[in-house]
């Protein structure tokens, strides 16, 4: 696992919901792009399978990953769940007719395959490319309007569905929404969508009460009657802290005995995302972006572990805290500040969160090169802190598999 890095990114419906993951691979030179090279059919196959494994990578979703014609040749695919993949082939692999016979057999033994990123649409003028593809990765920066109206018209005839890619603003995804794209990749969901305008909720404003009173330190009787007042993001709360996710040994029956079972600064964790979680299943809600804040805060707490072995537990603890409240502004759809405010936060996280000149704030920066698996700034931030390639994969992935649990969670909260 040490020559290459592993990422993922997500694969977006039209209901903001995630539908797949494309599994990523990096060099660790910035011009290796291993999904293109022969290794990924061994090196990266032997890893998927037998080092990483694949439902951690992509949990109960499916998975898109890039393949060239000497992984059909070989056989290779043969060692990959074809129930759980799809794979995506460039669009000059596709114009060779021996490769189109054998991907033909495999379509017919339940094999789904995907046009990858089409640049070039006269490859689809070839009836055997549409017989055989599943779906269309459409990069939408290198091809105009109409004949993205023209892809998508094509696939829709042949029961084709399209994946609109490197979609990096919220004015691209309505764009390609509006021609009917079937799903979206890129980090759209996470530009800025500031709605000043918009009152927070009153069941909002009910969590931020009941977590400020936990964060200030109220007394473990007025807490319960706070609790008590709010019956019903009490019930939602204990169900949510119930779930398979928190893996607890025995049932949690009231807020007494989770105050007492998680302690404070936990249960005001968990309250805050709960109230992500519940943010998210509103009409201007964001599923892909709450699990981006579970995968953020892992990094932060895992990054503080690697660099300062001997961190304290309220060190941890605001880690935590701030990878949460780095994304916060993107869940409310309200400026950055204000919903600090009614946070009451410390100056510590303040300055983390805005200026970056501590450790909370350079361990942010940290995160965001491991979500944007940028090699350049990668290899220089293990050189700085003494990082591994090793490590920052077991890092990255522990964090997947916490997103993964996390994402099953949330179906008991809309159960």
């Amino acid at each position: 696992m040490d020559a290459f890095y592993i990422a993922r990114q997500p694969v977006i419906d039209r209901k903001n919901r995630v539908f797949a993951y494309e599994i990523l691979f990096r060099g660790e030179k910035p011009t290796e792009d291993l999904d293109r090279g022969t290794v990924m059919s061994a090196t990266a196959i032997n890893n998927l399978i037998n080092v990483i494994g694949v439902d951690d990578v992509i949990g109960s979703h499916r998975g898109i990953i890039k393949i060239t014609p000497l992984f059909i040749t070989r056989k290779l695919i043969e060692a990959l769940p074809k129930e759980r993949l799809i794979f995506a082939l460039f669009e000059e692999d596709l114009r060779d007719e021996n490769l189109l016979e054998t991907l033909k057999s495999y379509k017919e033994e339940g094999y789904a395959f995907a046009l990858n990123d089409l640049q070039d649409v006269s490859v689809l003028q070839k009836p055997e490319v549409l017989d055989i593809v599943s779906y269309i990765k459409i990069d939408h920066e290198a091809l105009d309007d109409d004949a993205i109206r023209s892809v998508v018209e094509i696939a829709k005839q042949r029961g084709i569905q399209t994946i609109c890619s490197k979609i990096e603003t919220r004015k691209a995804h309505k764009e390609m929404e509006q021609m009917l794209c079937d799903f979206f990749q890129g980090y759209f969901f996470s530009e800025p969508e500031i709605l000043e305008e918009q009152p927070i909720r009153a069941e909002t404003g009910s969590i931020l009460m009941l977590w400020n009173l936990i964060r200030n330190d109220a007394s473990t009787d007025d807490l319960v009657v706070a609790f008590e007042r709010e019956h019903a993001i009490t019930l939602q709360l204990l169900r949510f802290i119930n779930s398979p996710f928190f893996s607890l040994r025995q049932t949690v029956t009231s807020i007494r005995h989770l105050i007492t079972l998680l302690g404070r600064n936990q249960l005001s964790q968990w309250l805050l995302v709960m109230l992500f979680a519940k943010e998210s299943q509103t009409e201007n809600g964001n599923h892909p972006l709450v699990l981006m804040v579970i995968n953020r805060t892992e990094l932060m707490v895992g990054l503080l572990k690697l660099i300062k072995p001997n961190a304290s537990k309220s060190e941890h603890e605001t880690a935590y805290l701030v990878g949460m409240l780095s994304l916060i502004h993107l869940i409310f759809h309200r400026p950055p500040r204000e919903i600090l405010n009614h946070l009451h936060v410390s100056d510590e996280i303040e300055k983390a969160l805005f200026d970056s000149d501590n450790l909370y704030g350079q361990l942010l920066n940290m995160v965001r090169i491991i979500e944007n698996n940028d090699v350049v700034k990668m290899n220089a931030m293990q050189q700085k802190y003494g990082l591994s390639t090793k490590e920052i994969n077991l890092l990255s992935l522990e964090a997947m598999k916490k997103v993964n649990a996390f994402d099953e969670a949330l179906k008991t909260m809309s159960s």
